[in-house]
């Protein structure tokens, strides 16, 4: 690991945008600031800890067996500094976090792959078995409502302003949208799919899911997978709904961990579109899944790119 990853690191859990950060660096930034950040609303309000079995289990080894600091540049003052003031702000003191810097940061990157590890899977295991259950139930009217289901970029105003100057869509907004293309896409069973320029990142990874902006391109898939469910609700076996709430918490998790701009406006997204209406299903009352299907409607052109 190099001393600028080193640095990048800390920069990330302090809160800052490293715009030439290494992609995997921050995402276990991400999720390590996120899993602190939950420790500090458990603290204020007694709100469950996500993965609480993961830390103990992690933090329990590394107390037993600490890491071996390998030979560095010795960190400045302000470095320290900075880094434990932001702990202290969340009242780790007393943690594994607060022990000698030379090898906290060793600490921070197991703590990070392990619960990056974790998230990740869980996370998409718990989509794409959403997607699983959509497929099996798929019907003729799912297939048709889904084929005439277009998206901000692809309306009649797109294509208006396609004729005139138009801002460059963020990558987040591009991420976004290549999840919603690829979720449509995908109950369409259209698996063989490339994205369109306009949704492709602007460095040479193809992959949403392999740069920094992976978040909002999941997100962008579990947004058409609900969609598609509060739509036909009819049609999807009730157990869909068990998991909706978990994956809902753990999307608000990783994004109030980011610092990008656009992460504050999907948690609000999350708080007033989503998470009411998931605490309420499975239902009899149909107005509760049209409520969601409206909200999601207006969620997903929010965020979309033009």
């Amino acid at each position: 690991m190099s001393n600028k990853d080193d640095q990048d690191r800390i920069n990330l859990l302090t809160g800052q945008t490293v715009a030439d950060a290494d992609p995997k660096t921050v995402r276990e930034a991400q999720i390590f600031r996120a899993a602190l950040l939950a420790h500090a609303d458990r603290i204020q309000d007694d709100s469950e800890m996500p993965y609480p079995h993961i830390f103990k289990n992690v933090l329990s080894r590394l107390e037993k067996n600490p890491p071996v600091s390998p030979v560095r540049k010795k960190q400045s003052w302000f470095q320290k500094r900075r880094l434990t003031k932001w702990i202290d702000k969340i009242n780790f003191r007393n943690t594994v976090l607060t022990w000698h810097i030379g090898w906290a940061f060793a600490t921070v990157f197991v703590l990070a792959v392990s619960l990056s590890l974790v998230f990740n899977i869980y996370q998409e295991n718990q989509i794409d078995s959403s997607y699983q259950l959509i497929y099996a139930n798929k019907t003729e009217e799912i297939t048709e409502q889904l084929r005439e289901l277009s998206f901000r970029w692809e309306g009649e105003q797109a294509n208006v302003q396609a004729f005139g100057p138009t801002a460059q869509s963020s990558e987040a907004a591009k991420a976004y949208g290549a999840g919603l293309l690829s979720g449509r896409e995908a109950i369409l069973g259209n698996t063989e799919m490339a994205l369109p320029t306009r949704l492709l990142p602007s460095t040479s990874e193809t992959d949403w899911l392999k740069t920094q902006w992976a978040d909002y391109f999941e997100l962008g898939r579990w947004s058409v997978s609900l969609w598609t469910a509060s739509r036909f609700h009819r049609e999807i076996p009730a157990t869909f709904w068990a998991a909706q709430p978990d994956i809902c918490a753990h999307f608000k998790s990783a994004f109030k961990a980011r610092t990008d701009v656009e992460a504050k406006k999907v948690l609000f997204q999350l708080d007033t579109r989503v998470r009411q209406c998931l605490g309420k299903l499975p239902n009899n009352d149909k107005e509760i899944y049209k409520n969601l299907r409206i909200n999601l409607e207006k969620m997903m052109y929010f965020l979309a790119p033009r």
